[in-house]
């Protein structure tokens, strides 16, 4: 054997011998007793009702009624699927009131840290909740124009009449415009990431396009475009901008806009006449005032939205349905939460402001201004809404 064989050979012998020595002091060493199993305590869901009392619409921004009405609509889409493999798991499955509370809650403006420690569950446990619910019900709650319905847009269009002095302007379905929705950084989730940051605004941001009823209630949302997209270019590539602008809206009806917006036979903006325009602005009001009570009642969107890009557009159409649930409910928003005009911090430490409203109930600090064309350079399409 030459030297090199006997070196491995050498080699190979001591790290067999320092293996038989490690095992052998594995064995003597006293092992320390495993800790037990953290079983973790669920929140009892009719005392926790009792606790919050006159605060639960403040906490979930409906009412018991309401929760329970909605708990129907989607219990079978968040219930636990395999009980026995989640009592298993953690030995007592998520009820669908606990996932719809810690969602509801989630939306209003609350931090995952205390929410998940109410009810008792694990940080993954509660975003699978989150995602859930903010799928279920963008599945039962619908948004869609009535284009082709005459019933409904004679509805509506006696909604904005009764709002139009002496009724002096009829034929009116629909306020139209956009509101940029903000957003952290999308990073390396889209290609162009700079698509998304508005530099008039200074942030990031979605552009939400809606048309809203007298009620204030979306008849259609579009989360399409980059909110550097002019309002007209985004509304002219939605499904329903596209369909109005081939005629399919009937004649006896038309949409109202801002300046942003191109006059034509199925939509109407400001002229030269003061007297028109204030009573077009009186009914165009109402989708600006609809984005600020949208703002104002779901508190996640006073802070970027900081979950991944893919669950932005879900989440904010989520808020939508539940902006048209509460209307159609007849729940206000509470005085709280309409005059004041207070400071958060956010996770890292910033101090950020809540969105200001002014006197007829718009978001100042979201809405473009028809003046200013610093964000108005045409760009592609961003992550859509699943409607």
């Amino acid at each position: 054997m030459d030297e090199p064989e006997m070196v491995l050979e050498v080699a190979k012998r001591r790290r067999v011998v320092a293996a038989a020595a490690y095992l052998c002091l594995d064995a003597l060493t006293p092992r320390e007793e495993r800790s037990p199993r953290l079983v973790r305590t669920r929140a009892d869901w009719s005392e926790h009702v009792a606790y919050a009392g006159r605060n639960f619409r403040r906490m979930y921004r409906v009412d018991l009624a309401g929760f329970n009405c909605l708990l129907d609509m989607i219990h079978e889409e968040i219930s636990t699927q395999n009980v026995a493999m989640a009592r298993r798991s953690s030995g007592v499955e998520v009820s669908a009131e606990a996932r719809l509370a810690m969602t509801l809650r989630y939306l209003a403006g609350g931090s995952f840290l205390d929410i998940q420690l109410v009810h008792g569950v694990s940080q993954p446990e509660f975003f699978r909740s989150v995602w859930r619910v903010v799928d279920a019900i963008n599945s039962a709650l619908k948004i869609d124009f009535p284009i082709d319905d005459m019933e409904e847009l004679d509805k509506i269009e006696t909604g904005f009449a009764k709002k139009s002095r002496h009724q002096v302007l009829r034929g009116v379905v629909g306020a139209v415009d956009g509101c940029i929705i903000w957003t952290k950084d999308p990073g390396i989730a889209v290609p162009n990431p700079r698509r998304y940051y508005c530099a008039r605004k200074e942030k990031f941001g979605m552009l939400l396009m809606a048309v809203c009823n007298a009620e204030r209630e979306f008849t259609y949302i579009d989360l399409s475009y980059a909110p550097t997209s002019h309002d007209s270019l985004a509304w002219l590539g939605t499904e329903l901008g596209q369909k109005v602008l081939n005629g399919c809206l009937p004649e006896a009806y038309y949409l109202i806009g801002d300046n942003a917006f191109t006059c034509n036979r199925s939509m109407i903006t400001p002229g030269w006449d003061l007297d028109f325009n204030y009573e077009l602005s009186k009914l165009r009001i109402n989708v600006e005032c609809a984005f600020g009570e949208l703002v104002r009642r779901w508190g996640i969107l006073w802070r970027p939205l900081e979950m991944h890009f893919d669950k932005r557009a879900a989440v904010i159409g989520c808020c939508c349905r539940l902006h048209n649930y509460c209307i159609n409910r007849r729940l206000p928003l509470d005085t709280e939460l309409n005059h004041h005009h207070d400071s958060v911090k956010t996770r890292t430490g910033k101090t950020v402001w809540l969105p200001r409203l002014d006197d007829d109930g718009r978001p100042v600090d979201n809405l473009k201004v028809n003046s200013d064309w610093g964000c108005d350079a045409p760009s592609g399409r961003q992550a859509s809404d699943p409607s």
